[in-house]
């Protein structure tokens, strides 16, 4: 039964503004911005603001209910120790990021190397927010 009763809104929140922060910069010139637009032909910087501002807009909105999920999931799980938590968020990164991901780069014709910088970007936030949401119960 999924188990809504005891979250902490304030780690929920918390945990979404560091995923849109590392989002920001993971993405970014100073991350792995430009290697991005070159693996998928996209130059980030060249959309139009309105389009940019939509897609950033919906990329906060949606990783705001990715939080909510997952913390949702480990309260149900009684997740409450870090070793658990580590184990939690490989095994929903794998089964749900990473193994859904492959299939979109692959039907997109991009590289392994732009599914992994995706995919680990995902890894990396995945693991965060599991500890945060576990540590801050």
């Amino acid at each position: 039964m999924l188990e809504f009763e005891g979250l902490n809104y304030w780690a929920v929140l918390v945990t979404w503004v560091v995923t849109v922060v590392i989002g920001a910069y993971w993405y970014s010139p100073a991350g792995f911005g430009k290697l991005w637009s070159k693996l998928s032909g996209v130059d980030i910087m060249k959309l139009p603001a309105n389009e940019a501002n939509s897609a950033i807009i919906s990329v906060a909105i949606s990783s705001l209910f990715q939080v909510i999920a997952l913390a949702v999931l480990l309260n149900s799980l009684q997740v409450i120790e870090i070793i658990p938590a580590i184990l939690t968020a490989l095994f929903v990164w794998f089964g749900f990021t990473a193994i859904t991901t492959i299939g979109v780069t692959l039907y997109q014709r991009r590289s392994w190397k732009f599914w992994w910088l995706n995919a680990s970007f995902f890894l990396v936030v995945m693991v965060l927010n599991t500890l945060i949401l576990t540590v801050w119960r």
